[in-house]
């Protein structure tokens, strides 16, 4: 079993986390039946954190958080900053003890909170371990909360319907003791800016279009309006906060054009692919104050 690097689980601490998960039979009742508590395995922690790509300028926010060990671990290893919620009050005032005796009480908390009113708003990555109808539930908010290119990693249960950008299946031995079964898929998920809106589009050469985005969660569709012209776009295409477009033939162009992005603020700013050559490109928000 690996823990975070210069740490040891004294043997009573080991039996009380043991004791806890056998206890975790009741449901958690107050936060939609969310689940027993089951700890997470070492070495899936490890894994989340890794698929995470947690650095030392993360947010990480754990919903269900347990014995706070994947919070505890991206702070030691890592650096980050951390945050976990558990309606039940013994694992976190655990939890919190837990940080206290690694050394990261500064830079991590722990409360006594139901997962859905937790403000996950200010979180780079966020960690999940809930059951299948709590993952799925908690979408539309992981949506419409987390900033674009924030990471999500769920264990064992994907975020249906929002497709994953990454899967990890493996087996753990230590896993069957505490649910069961060896076998572990891990899914993560890029938040998509939040780009829907009417935009001013100015391309090199061009005069000014118009870009109207419909967005819902992960999926996009466009128009461009030039002059009296008004075309669907071939494809749109949200990863974080980067945004590829692919516009139908406008003006004198022949061909399709390619627009490849990142969103700043209220612009985006990216280069313009065409056979004829590279070049930048912009789109100013126009509704930025309606949002």
């Amino acid at each position: 079993m690996r823990r975070p690097r210069g740490h040891r689980w004294s043997p009573l601490r080991r039996r009380l986390l043991l004791a806890l998960a056998a206890l975790a039979a009741r449901p958690a009742l107050a936060q939609r039946n969310a689940g027993p508590y089951v700890p997470t395995p070492w070495p899936i922690v490890d894994a989340m954190l890794a698929l995470a790509g947690v650095r030392a300028d993360d947010y990480l926010i754990d919903l269900g958080c347990g014995d706070g060990r994947l919070v505890i671990t991206a702070a030691r290893r890592f650096g980050a900053r951390g945050y976990g919620v558990d309606i039940d009050p013994g694992l976190v005032k655990l939890a919190n003890a837990n940080a206290a005796e690694a050394g990261v009480a500064g830079q991590v908390r722990f409360d006594e909170r139901d997962l859905f009113e937790t403000d996950i708003g200010a979180a780079t990555v966020l960690t999940l371990y809930l059951l299948p109808h709590i993952v799925t539930d908690l979408v539309p908010r992981i949506l419409a909360q987390m900033p674009a290119g924030a990471r999500v990693v769920s264990h064992d249960y994907a975020l249906a319907p929002w497709p994953h950008d990454e899967e990890l299946a493996f087996d753990v031995a230590e896993k069957e003791f505490v649910s069961g079964t060896t076998h572990t898929r891990l899914y993560r998920y890029v938040v998509p800016a939040r780009i829907g809106g009417e935009w001013r589009l100015e391309l090199p050469g061009a005069s000014p279009a118009r870009l109207s985005v419909r967005q819902q969660g992960w999926r996009a569709t466009a128009a461009v309006a030039s002059g009296a012209r008004t075309s669907e776009v071939d494809e749109i295409v949200i990863r974080g906060a980067t945004v590829r477009i692919l516009l139908p033939p406008m003006g004198r162009a022949a061909a399709r054009t390619q627009l490849e992005g990142r969103l700043h603020g209220d612009a985006l700013e990216g280069e313009v692919v065409q056979p004829s050559g590279r070049g930048a490109w912009r789109a100013v928000r126009l509704d930025a104050g309606t949002r």
